[in-house]
């Protein structure tokens, strides 16, 4: 077990604190994402002209509403997973088993974080095809998404006990 720091009190409300931020952006995104389907879908069969700057924009929106929504299944152990094997196990292997997980993911969170960190930089000064916005746009998730693994699972393994309440 590893033992409870004092940092880890703070590590798990700014955690918490991220989580909430990242719901309120979850859902305003796919609100947004649901409004320029919705223009596209009345300008393409009502209006009868296509346009194209709702697909790109939905494409953004979606890749951010995916990747935030994927952190939150760290912070929240929301993931789908097959425990029927688990289900088998004594809680003591039980317990250790999910604490390897939850270093793998947060292992995951760190190479999230570099992988993204890469993709922003090479694509640094490039821009979409129809809007014109930022490429990095496009690819700044993966590292908010990489350091918010890292952030939720190092609230798991320094908190014990965490895991198994919102599991």
């Amino acid at each position: 077990m590893i033992p409870h720091f004092p940092m880890a009190s703070i590590l798990d409300r700014i955690s918490n604190w991220c989580a909430k931020i990242t719901i309120v952006l979850v859902v305003g995104l796919a609100i947004v994402l649901v409004l320029c389907i919705l223009i596209s879908i009345f300008f393409r069969y009502v209006v009868g002209y296509a346009l194209s700057w709702p697909e790109e924009l939905s494409m953004l929106l979606f890749a951010w509403l995916v990747i935030l929504a994927g952190s939150l299944g760290v912070r929240e152990g929301f993931h789908v997973r097959l425990t029927v094997f688990v289900d088998w196990l004594p809680p003591a292997l039980r317990k250790g088993l999910d604490r390897l997980i939850t270093i793998i993911i947060t292992l995951f969170g760190i190479v999230l974080v570099y992988a993204g960190q890469d993709l922003v930089t090479r694509t640094a000064g490039h821009l979409s095809a129809t809007i014109e916005y930022p490429i990095v746009l496009l690819y700044y998730p993966a590292l908010v998404c990489g350091a918010l693994i890292l952030l939720h699972g190092l609230s798991h393994l320094f908190n014990p006990g965490q895991e198994e309440s919102t599991r």
